[in-house]
């Protein structure tokens, strides 16, 4: 037995299509009242709640999380899914991710949904709506290769999930100062995401690239910086609100890169672990100063903050900063927030591991492999293009392939995570690991020299 729901129109302007998964996904169209942004979902829900099957799109789910594609009579399993979440986002994205073979209807509305949830969380309000829906879909393929790099890799093409990534930044960074480094940077987040999640891991590229993180806290946090594509997301925010003159130096950028990246992966900490991941600033700073490091990077932020009061067109690059702090994990359901019961900073456990493993949220979890490629061939194509696929300075570091002096750090061909409560990356050892410490220390007075305005 399946149903369909009929939508109710309660205003002209339409703002989204959702799926609601577990219960099945909604072939209706929500709208929202201008005047007191009043929705009426509450028979929707009722109506789901005891729904066995509900169609959508052509496809049903059913409660035991089976996708059946009613046309083609093709049945597949779907993630899975604990919670009976609502999918929305704007109808300009209705068509994108139509016919990528492989993508379920139920995938396809996270991802969207997913997308826009981030994009409106550290762009919190934009003006322009060509640029804003440009920085949306690079987020959705940013999305896609976290999970499933084997879709997203710009090596072979600038055309996926049917977009073309260099269209995409051409129009979101169009006049905005340093605009081919910021599309640099993005490529080289899809470069390096796409390969931890692929079979492109097993590679010396990979492996040289992993390596670097563990060189200097100073490479760490500028290597952290574009995966998070932090410079990236400020000129998005700036771009997606018309302010094309206002740009960092290069001290500043930095900064900024360390506050936010700090303040995330404080929160993310488990979450980062869970996933085996090589990207978490306390996999190379003591763990034990979380709270320390999260002070320090709050701190410094309100002192900009505070100094930027009456300059609202910087604040809007701040703002992107303020809301990876917390906010984020809150707010977006790709993270667990509500099913840990409204706490942060829950310890990993088995059963999360495994929900990485099987994309849950769209997670991903890097294990460690056996297999490594010693063929060269791939790391060399991208250093002969590295003025298309890496940021300033990235391909030198490579290149060098330079390991700590140390025969305590450990070391590897092949990274990943080999067990519960493990990073994916190098290991430092506890000489190595106190320089993060002395750097991490002195962030206020780098805040200081590189924005001058800050009082004390």
């Amino acid at each position: 037995m399946s149903h369909r729901l009929e939508s109710r129109q309660l205003a002209p302007q339409q703002i989204g299509c959702g799926a609601v998964s577990g219960c099945g996904a909604v072939d209706v169209t929500w709208t929202v009242n201008n005047q007191d942004s009043s929705w009426d979902c509450t028979a929707i829900m009722e109506a789901c709640s005891v729904m066995p099957e509900v169609e959508l799109n052509g496809s049903a789910v059913t409660q035991d999380g089976v996708l059946t594609d009613l046309e083609n009579h093709k049945t597949t399993t779907a993630p899975t899914q604990k919670h009976q979440d609502t999918w929305f986002f704007p109808k300009e994205f209705s068509d994108d991710l139509i016919g990528i073979s492989g993508l379920s209807a139920r995938m396809r509305e996270e991802v969207l949904n997913t997308a826009w949830e981030y994009s409106r969380v550290v762009i919190p309000q934009y003006s322009n709506w060509t640029r804003f829906c440009c920085y949306v879909r690079l987020s959705v393929i940013g999305i896609v290769a976290e999970y499933n790099g084997e879709w997203t890799d710009i090596t072979a093409s600038s055309k996926m999930l049917g977009y073309d990534v260099d269209e995409l930044l051409d129009t979101m960074l169009m006049g905005r100062p340093g605009a081919e480094e910021s599309k640099n940077e993005y490529r080289t987040y899809l470069l390096v995401t796409s390969a931890k999640s692929s079979g492109r891991r097993d590679d010396d590229l990979f492996r040289r690239y992993v390596n670097h993180l563990a060189r200097s806290p100073k490479i760490w946090f500028r290597a952290r910086d574009g995966d998070a594509l932090i410079r990236f997301g400020l000129a998005a925010a700036l771009s997606s609100n018309d302010i094309d003159n206002v740009w960092f130096t290069e001290d500043q950028l930095q900064v900024l890169g360390e506050i936010c990246v700090t303040l995330y992966d404080a929160v993310a900490f488990f979450k980062h672990r869970s996933e085996g991941e090589i990207h978490n600033t306390f996999a190379y700073l003591d763990l034990k100063l979380r709270a320390d490091a999260y002070r320090r990077a709050r701190e410094v932020l309100w002192s900009i903050d505070s100094a930027w009061g009456m300059s609202p067109r910087r604040l809007v690059a701040l703002n992107h900063v303020r809301f990876f702090g917390g906010p984020m994990h809150m707010t977006m359901r790709r993270y667990r927030y509500v099913e840990n019961g409204l706490e942060l900073g829950r310890p990993e456990t088995e059963d999360m591991i495994k929900d990485a493993r099987e994309y849950y949220k769209l997670w991903y979890r890097v294990d460690a492999r056996e297999t490594f490629d010693e063929q060269q061939a791939r790391f060399a194509s991208v250093i002969e293009r590295r003025d298309y696929l890496l940021f300033p300075g990235l391909a030198e570091l490579l290149e060098e392939d330079v390991k700590r002096n140390c025969d305590q750090c450990v070391y590897s061909n092949n990274y990943g995570a080999r067990g519960i409560n493990e990073f994916g990356g190098v290991k430092l050892c506890e000489r190595c690991s106190d320089e993060w410490r002395r750097h991490s220390e002195t962030l206020p007075q780098r805040a200081a020299e590189a924005f001058p305005e800050i009082d004390g």
